[in-house]
């Protein structure tokens, strides 16, 4: 049963993906060509005063990318943890099949959620860099 539903996961979070790839641009065609969404974020952060300084947007920006890394970063060493701990299970079965068996799954299972906040990591990286490529671009016009 469980290795039957690990491949409909995959299957399932490769097609959101692509299915997010596709839709993207549709939405982003739908919106007014005089206003863009950097502009939208902009006028709703006016009003906000952060501590320390006038450039909100930026200020903003920083926070939550270091609030998404620093998320990353743990799930990331939680993972290599149960690596590291699967393999160590590993070596203390002792060729007894069922801790072996058990092991093996832990490596497994601690390997894609590797592999998913990898993933996140990357796809967050991208989408603030943009953001802050957008910010930069729109306030030099």
């Amino acid at each position: 049963m469980k290795k039957q539903i690990i491949p409909w996961l995959i299957l399932l979070i490769m097609f959101g993906v692509n299915l997010t790839l596709i839709i993207q641009p549709i939405f982003a065609q739908t919106l007014p060509q005089n206003e863009t969404i950097t502009e939208k974020m902009r006028a709703a952060l006016k009003g906000i005063a952060l501590p320390g300084g006038d450039n909100v947007e930026k200020k903003a920006q920083i926070i939550v990318g270091r609030i998404i890394n620093s998320f990353l970063s743990i799930f990331g060493v939680i993972f290599m943890i149960l690596i590291i701990y699967g393999g160590y299970k590993w070596l203390m079965a002792s060729g007894r099949e069922e801790e072996v068996k058990k092991a093996k799954d832990i490596i497994r299972q601690a390997i894609i959620g590797l592999i998913i906040v990898l993933g996140a990591y990357a796809i967050s990286y991208f989408v603030t860099t943009s953001l802050q490529q957008a910010a930069v671009g729109s306030s030099q016009q």
